[in-house]
């Protein structure tokens, strides 16, 4: 790989693997960069990604790009260009198929309706989200101290923007944590690295901020922290369990992936199905 204008060598690496269903394309540079995109990160500049360099006069070399500028080693040294191409990882889609519209009689007429007194007004609903001071009662076996709701992408009741939270994990018992080296796992206890602070960005979509600035993140096949405000893969959308009260994270950038933690206190990510290792007990801390 390149860096410092010389031409490095590595042994710890992964390869990229696209799941079914899924292509893998190329985008030139002169647009700007969309989700999917396959990024890493490097001290002295950043989000980096992973592009192809073309026309180099030594054939189209892998390298990586800012955004701007492209790097690839060659030769021992490293080189730059301006002609590249990011690798885009695409999610299926769902291919459309019209449906034939049926054919009805016209509808005969009726009379006018007879008009009726207005209807009594009810009291308002209750709203979507209570802050800490208002929590409805807790119940049986759900400690985040809120009812279920039903199951799908909605925002659990009572994780409203800026509420602090622990997500206590379902195989070790104890609450997941981002530490300062970016590292996530299932050994936290009550302190700042699994306390987090709940962002909501959409309706759905949340992100998670500890204690001391780190950002909740999929990234690839690995859980793991980002300093990056908004970045793509710190966005999860948060699924209801009503059997127990749990939530699963769901990877925005990466539908369909679930974020989990396994008895040892290590993380990976599972597909579709919404196994024990990925729910999680939300306790609001006040």
């Amino acid at each position: 790989y390149p860096f410092g204008n010389k031409e490095h060598i590595a042994h710890d690496f992964y390869f990229v693997k696209c799941n079914p269903g899924h292509t893998v394309r190329l985008q030139k540079s002169n647009f700007p960069p969309e989700p999917g995109l396959i990024r890493g990160h490097q001290k002295d500049r950043g989000t980096v990604y992973s592009v192809l360099c073309h026309h180099t006069g030594h054939g189209k070399i892998p390298g990586k790009s800012d955004g701007k500028m492209a790097w690839y080693s060659y030769g021992g040294k490293e080189h730059q260009t301006r002609d590249f191409s990011y690798i885009v990882i695409q999610p299926p889609r769902t291919p459309y198929f019209p449906q034939p519209q049926p054919h009805y009689p016209p509808q005969p007429h009726y009379p006018p309706q007879p008009q009726y007194p207005p209807q009594p007004q009810y009291p308002p609903q209750p709203p979507a989200y209570y802050p800490p001071s208002q929590q409805p009662p807790s119940y049986p076996g759900y400690p985040g101290g809120y009812a279920p709701s039903p199951a799908g992408p909605a925002p659990p009741q009572g994780l409203a923007h800026g509420m602090k939270v622990r997500f206590r994990c379902t195989k070790t018992n104890k609450n997941m944590r981002l530490t300062n080296a970016n590292m996530v796992d299932g050994h936290g206890g009550n302190g700042k690295f699994a306390t987090f602070v709940v962002h909501v960005i959409g309706p759905g979509q949340y992100c998670f901020q500890n204690a001391v600035g780190g950002w909740l993140a999929l990234k690839g096949s690995r859980a793991t922290g980002t300093t990056v405000y908004r970045d793509p893969d710190t966005i999860f959308l948060l699924h209801l369990n009503p059997g127990d009260g749990s939530v699963s994270l769901e990877c925005q950038s990466c539908p369909g992936w679930f974020l989990a933690v396994k008895r040892d206190g290590s993380t990976k990510v599972i597909w579709a199905e919404r196994k024990p290792s990925t729910k999680f007990f939300p306790q609001v801390v006040q």
